[in-house]
């Protein structure tokens, strides 16, 4: 994987002045950000010599003296900028006075004695901006966007290999299908796996069962599911768990909304004679997304999929206008589509 390739050189001294660590993957930013701590400025020298300026409070400038400054009794500084907006299409967060030319004239004349990484959260950077252009050209990339499933996969068994542990392949994806390949969230859970199989050193079928809750999201896929077979009653009984879990109504409709867009934006594309990898790039979302949702739109025509779309359109403005229980409301839907599908 190219991302471990880049952190490997950089755990060896390999280092570069600027860097640029683009995505929306949490483990991928965290990851790159430890490694940075730790490979460029030593334990001892870092409350002198690291710098970190999030873009949405202090402005550029400030964070550019301090890459311009000299090492204190060190080596090198490192400088983390964080969230840097100014680099996407996105408007502004905060009235802060970026002085974008300064940065330019760091990125043309940078210091070798400063490590300056850019922390970019977001699933793309607006390649209009000259500021952008220049940024392309002189620093080393981290891609931190979403994984493919095998990737995801290879990371989650190297850990568990590494303590050890074995767990059978089939187990290792049921594991991920539940966390629907979310390198974020199957990191942080199997860790809770490792320990409790310290004694037994297996992850079984039913420790993933027993330990790996079900996301608000898994369940919303469940419900859907339920509501385009048509299956009232397996609904009802989704719905009415999640109620039991204290879940809002309001935000379990948004999601079921986004799932069913979805499911027709992947049929009007396959209508259109476009496959998954191209559907992935055009839709920008995590690749199992998409391959999800085009197994689940072949089961249905696009004609139920827009009826069911046009209908939770109403019942959305029915609970945002607070028409009637907003507890009701989604299970009117579910309800009525049911019967008006029949």
């Amino acid at each position: 994987m190219e991302f471990q390739k880049k952190i490997e050189e950089i755990k060896s001294g390999k280092l570069s002045p600027i860097y640029i660590v683009q995505g929306k993957e949490d483990y991928l930013q965290n990851w790159a950000r430890q490694v940075f701590l730790e490979s460029v400025v030593a334990p001892e020298d870092q409350e002198l010599n690291v710098g970190r300026f999030n873009m949405e409070e202090i402005s550029v400038q400030t964070a550019i003296e301090d890459a311009e400054s000299v090492p204190f009794f060190g080596d090198r500084r490192l400088v983390m900028i964080d969230k840097p907006y100014f680099l996407t299409g996105e408007k502004e967060k905060a009235k802060i006075d970026h002085q974008l030319e300064r940065l330019q004239f760091y990125l043309e004349n940078p210091l070798d004695s400063s490590v300056v990484v850019f922390f970019a959260p977001y699933e793309k950077l607006d390649s209009r901006k000259k500021i952008v252009k220049q940024l392309k050209k002189v620093a080393v990339l981290l891609d931190a966007s979403s994984l493919e499933e095998k990737d995801v996969r290879a990371m989650v068994q190297h850990k568990v290999q590494e303590q050890g542990v074995s767990m059978e392949t089939s187990v290792l994806q049921l594991f991920l299908e539940k966390l629907h390949y979310s390198l974020t969230d199957a990191m942080r859970e199997i860790d809770k796996l490792i320990l409790s199989a310290m004694d037994t050193k297996v992850i079984d079928s039913d420790l993933v069962a027993t330990l790996v809750p079900k996301s608000l999201e898994q369940n919303i896929f469940e419900l859907g599911e339920a509501v385009l077979r048509k299956d009232s009653k397996v609904a009802i009984e989704i719905y009415r768990d999640l109620l039991l879990q204290k879940e809002d109504p309001i935000k379990m409709n948004a999601i079921l909304l986004g799932q069913f867009r979805l499911l027709l934006q992947v049929s009007y594309l396959q209508k259109e004679g476009y496959h998954e990898p191209e559907m992935q790039k055009v839709l920008g979302i995590h690749p199992y997304r998409v391959k999800l949702a085009l197994g689940q739109s072949r089961k249905f025509s696009i004609a139920l999929l827009e009826a069911a779309y046009r209908l939770l359109v109403e019942t959305e403005y029915a609970l945002k206008t607070g028409l009637g229980m907003k507890e009701l409301q989604l299970e009117t839907f579910i309800l009525k589509f049911c019967q008006k599908s029949a």
